[in-house]
């Protein structure tokens, strides 16, 4: 297996081609947003229904919450892109699509320094983990589909050193970015919300 710094290099395009996806569609939720106000006023009503049992938790167990969310999120991304890159692009492309529609909206209700006060703080550690983990994906489902061109490749070994990667740095980061999202986040949020 390849060394941390050396096969995070090795997934380069990869993640560069989900940032890609993921600001794409960003652009086009906001986009969305603008012309359809009330779509995403819709969406937002969808979120906040989805999200109730999380905003009612206390910040330890919404924590915890959060974290597992994101786990279970991530993961998938990266081990169903053994499926040829589908599940890790439609990923990337909602995850982009939903928060250009929300922040767009909440931005032109409460102002976008709520909304970067909202999304900042966590956001910086848990969208870059997000997207290494689709970036992953991506490469695993490249693997797959040269191996059924008949290219000889180990998907074996190759879903290892992502699993390994991801267990290394992309959970434990995404650990510190939910603590932050429970801990920190409302607090600045609050002070900006007041503002």
């Amino acid at each position: 297996m390849q060394k941390d710094s050396e096969y995070i290099y090795s997934l380069r395009k990869y993640i560069l081609a989900a940032a890609g996806i993921f600001f794409f569609m960003l652009i086009i939720g906001a986009l969305v947003s603008e012309l359809s106000p009330a779509s995403s006023g819709y969406l937002l009503e969808i979120m906040r229904e989805a999200f109730s049992k999380i905003t009612t938790l206390d910040p330890f167990e919404r924590m915890l919450e959060i974290f597992k969310n994101n786990v279970r999120n991530s993961l998938f991304a990266l081990v169903l892109g053994s499926g040829l890159g589908i599940v890790p692009f439609v990923v990337a492309a909602a995850n982009g699509l939903i928060l250009g529609m929300l922040t767009d909206f909440v931005s032109r209700q409460k102002g976008p320094l709520l909304v970067l006060a909202a999304i900042l703080p966590h956001g910086i550690i848990e969208v870059p983990m997000v997207l290494i983990s689709v970036g992953i994906g991506f490469r695993l489902g490249h693997v797959v589909y040269m191996f059924l061109n008949g290219v000889r490749t180990n998907i074996k070994l190759e879903m290892m050193q992502g699993i390994w990667f991801y267990v290394r740095w992309v959970v434990p980061l995404l650990f510190v970015a939910a603590l932050i999202e429970s801990y920190v986040t409302p607090l600045i949020a609050m002070r900006f919300a007041g503002f």
